[in-house]
């Protein structure tokens, strides 16, 4: 099974937990509900792709995929049947749980905290690709990744305390390596927090390459 999965599917999950909280609860009009909605083939592809490594996924390919051909992305606040768009996390549960039958408890603790790092940075991204006006979110999503970032950490170190001394030596650098590019992409990531500067797209992309790359070298401690 790809190791990568560990990652992409928790990031899909939170992403989608994000998106239904906004698309429920946020006060958001016609004309950003739209563009949210076209962000939507974001998550198909990304399912598409746990589909290889994955068969279980799918099924909120599919659930995903339908809700997004029945919503109008145009201006129109209520759109879509959202029951299916729950019912796609419910799913996206399941191949997580699929996922990680077999994995270490740590394992299993790093990939549930990437639903709140990853995710995060991806609804992170796509919502201020949408130009919505939530402001909240470019406070709390930063948080939400700084938090899950330091449980990550811990869940690092636990696997490396797992592992005997000539292993460590082999992983020491790729640790040492990931872990600097784990805090360089939070730092990007709150760059618009420390400036006081409006949130920029790409600088988000940036963090995100950033993290990624992080995980990478996570995956040789898999």
């Amino acid at each position: 099974m790809n190791a990568a999965l560990i990652f992409l599917i928790p990031a899909l999950l939170g992403t989608q937990l994000i998106f239904s909280l906004v698309l429920t609860k946020g006060e958001i009009c016609p004309g950003q509900r739209g563009r949210v909605h076209k962000t939507l083939p974001v998550l198909l592809a990304g399912w598409l792709i746990a589909a290889f490594s994955q068969p279980l996924s799918v099924l909120p390919l599919a659930a995903v995929g339908y809700f997004t051909m029945q919503v109008k992305t145009g201006k129109t606040r209520d759109a879509g049947p959202l029951k299916v768009f729950y019912l796609a996390n419910v799913l996206a549960v399941v191949v997580w749980v699929a996922v990680m039958v077999g994995m270490s408890l740590p394992v299993i603790a790093l990939s549930l905290m990437a639903t709140a790092l990853f995710g995060s940075m991806v609804a992170h991204i796509l919502l201020t690709h949408a130009r919505t006006r939530l402001q909240a979110f470019h406070r709390l999503l930063p948080f939400a990744g700084f938090a899950s970032a330091m449980v990550s950490v811990l869940c690092l170190l636990w696997m490396a305390s797992r592992l005997d001394e000539a292993q460590l030596q082999t992983l020491i650098q790729p640790m040492i390596a990931s872990l600097a590019l784990l805090v360089i992409g939070l730092l990007v990531w709150a760059f618009h927090l420390l400036s006081g500067k409006t949130v920029n797209k790409w600088q988000l992309v940036m963090a995100g390459a950033l993290l990624v790359v992080s995980a990478n070298f996570q995956l040789v401690l898999l």
